[in-house]
């Protein structure tokens, strides 16, 4: 866990296998010269849902109950911490993004096929014309819902308790200068003592540049002035972290949507 100014780290190199991670945490709380380090370096921007206790977090710019959800799900269950899932609801839905495109064109897992492919079936749940360059917190669905509440309400029907564990991070990312180049130092910060992070970074032709510019740098600079790294936990299997299945949804979600009489043929 100590720092090595010297290291020209890896992606690898961030993460810390989670049998390590949910031991280190709570020793890390517990170290009073590392909490005033890390108030120190946020200048105690700390969001109140990380102050009580540590938790497992999964970030996402809207929470929705896809494999990579459950995936995560299983993971805190092994953590024996509890979690939460920041939202950064204001920012905007482009859909060129592939994680943002699958939230609002959702793609539901039916098992395998005769010759053993994927069977995919789909639902277009927002007009993509008039909700490009929307933030989340302002589109509709094609039947009129609020895209977030629809989201929070399927995912609700699969952890009751989630909206006390759901919370809007967008105000949090404005102060510390909204853009990842400004503020993701102190993202990672939060990492230190206060939760584990439940990620995967990418080196793919869409996220490399943001994965060893921003992640990376950030990542390395955090380390040497702390002397600790953040904990960052894989999220998804290595090597299978971009199959486009994590972001497809079971096929049971279909029958919560269709309790909601919602059409799902298109």
């Amino acid at each position: 866990m100590e720092k090595d100014k010297n290291k020209n780290l890896s992606v690898e190199d961030i993460y810390t296998p989670l049998s390590v991670a949910k031991k280190e945490i709570w020793k890390r709380w517990d170290d009073k010269e590392l909490r005033k380090k890390v108030g120190e370096f946020l200048g105690g921007d700390i969001p109140k849902f990380l102050k009580d206790s540590p938790k497992a977090y999964f970030p996402r710019h809207v929470v929705s109950p896809n494999f990579d959800f459950l995936r995560f799900l299983k993971k805190v269950n092994c953590a024996e911490i509890d979690f939460v899932c920041p939202e950064y609801r204001k920012d905007k839905f482009v859909s060129k993004n592939k994680s943002k495109y699958h939230l609002c064109k959702m793609f539901f897992h039916d098992g395998k096929g005769k010759n053993g492919g994927h069977k995919i079936s789909t639902l277009r749940i927002v007009d993509f014309q008039k909700s490009e360059g929307k933030r989340f917190e302002e589109i509709k669905t094609i039947w009129g819902e609020n895209f977030l509440d629809f989201h929070h309400r399927i995912l609700g029907s699969l952890v009751p308790d989630i909206e006390n564990k759901v919370f809007d991070i967008s105000s949090w990312f404005k102060k510390n200068g909204e853009k990842p180049e400004k503020f993701y130092s102190k993202f990672l910060a939060l990492f230190i003592r206060n939760g584990i992070l439940f990620e995967n970074f990418l080196l793919n032709k869409d996220e490399s540049e943001f994965t060893e510019k921003i992640v990376l740098k950030s990542f390395q600079e955090l380390q040497n002035k702390l002397g600790v790294k953040p904990l960052i936990v894989h999220l998804l299997p290595h090597g299978n972290e971009d199959d486009k299945c994590w972001l497809c949804y079971p096929s049971f979600v279909k029958d919560i949507i269709k309790n909601s009489n919602v059409i799902t043929k298109n």
